[in-house]
């Protein structure tokens, strides 16, 4: 007490600021540490013409007045007019800021909903029960399959047909399609294609499923490897977009608006290779319940899969699996969700 009477006595707590922060609220933090709660106190800050405050904002003005009238430059200027350009320098640094702040926001939020969808897919998938994992993997097939039909049969004359690269992608997937072979030569119609193939392929996971011990599990393994390979290599892709599209404001086009637009398309071309590759390991599973180990960079069709907005929107819409940025990681590194996947 003895020693705050003095301080009281001798005029309470000086501040002395050697420079205005860019922010008024640093400003307003400091003065405030003089003459709290009814103390006696003062505050005092100096600006130079030569700071970078000044300097960018309004410091010319005040340079010519300064000529006008003949006021030596090592003067001090105590004059409202001052106050007032460095709170306009100030207000249009805060302005600056929030706006960047929100456009941070802004991009960030495109890859948080990419992330919540991927998220959920993959809680789906790991959390699933093994029919529900068989499921998934007959609906992944069954899609994947009609795509190919779908690009390879545009035309309605079967002879037209690029029969050869059908073929290809589909003993990509199955490995050999020798006893549908002549079948699959003679199918004369989109329709009667996809048949052929869609019972094919019930038959073929049968025998593969009582082939190999633990089946949905060594599928789900598959699942999740492909979407961490996957997942890993749409951030990269994403971020050196998101670096490139800045590049657009010189055409007269929002960046964020074409971020947007390149982000969904390439989730959505995202959304199609993980079906792609999924498609192509499932029947590589050896008896042992193992997956391939042939790097799965190698592993894909020669066909880009391609979802569609639809599935996007129903994806970004699942809350279910919403993981929280302290929580461990659903990929099993140990590490907290926000130092791994959720980067």
């Amino acid at each position: 007490m003895k020693e705050a009477e003095k301080v009281r006595e001798a005029g309470g707590l000086a501040v002395i600021g050697t420079e205005r922060h860019e922010a008024r609220r640093i400003d307003n933090q400091l003065r405030g540490r003089a003459g709290r709660q009814g103390d006696p106190g003062a505050s005092q800050f100096y600006v130079s013409m030569e700071d970078d405050l000044m300097r960018i904002f309004g410091s010319d003005r005040i340079k010519n007045m300064m000529g006008r009238f003949g006021i030596p430059e090592d003067e001090a200027i105590e004059n409202k007019m001052v106050s007032n350009a460095i709170e306009s320098a100030q207000e249009k640094i805060e302005g600056y800021n929030f706006d960047s702040r929100k456009h941070v926001l802004e991009y960030d939020d495109v890859m948080n909903k990419q992330r919540k969808a991927i998220y959920g897919r993959r809680f789906e998938i790991l959390f699933g029960k093994a029919e529900e994992i068989e499921e998934k993997a007959k609906i992944i097939l069954t899609d994947v399959l009609a795509k190919i039909v779908e690009v390879h049969t545009i035309s309605e004359l079967a002879e037209e047909w690029n029969r050869e690269e059908i073929e290809e992608n589909i003993k990509a997937i199955f490995g050999d399609i020798n006893s549908i072979h002549e079948a699959f030569h003679k199918a004369e119609s989109r329709e009667d294609l996809t048949d052929l193939l869609n019972k094919y392929l019930e038959d073929s996971f049968l025998k593969k499923k009582e082939s190999v011990g633990e089946f949905a599990e060594a599928v789900r393994m598959t699942m999740l490897r492909a979407i961490d390979v996957l997942w890993m290599e749409h951030l990269e892709a994403m971020e050196y977009m998101r670096g490139s599209v800045r590049l657009r404001a010189y055409g007269q086009r929002d960046p964020l608006i074409e971020y947007k637009n390149e982000g969904a398309k390439m989730f959505q071309q995202l959304e199609g290779h993980i079906n792609a590759y999924i498609a192509n390991l499932i029947f590589k599973i050896g008896p042992s319940a193992g997956m391939s180990t042939t790097p799965i960079q190698n592993q894909g069709l020669k066909l880009n899969l391609n979802n569609g907005s639809k599935n996007f929107q129903h994806s970004v819409s699942n809350k279910k699996g919403e993981i929280g940025r302290n929580d461990p990681c659903p990929c099993g590194s140990g590490k907290k969700y926000k130092r791994c996947h959720g980067r």
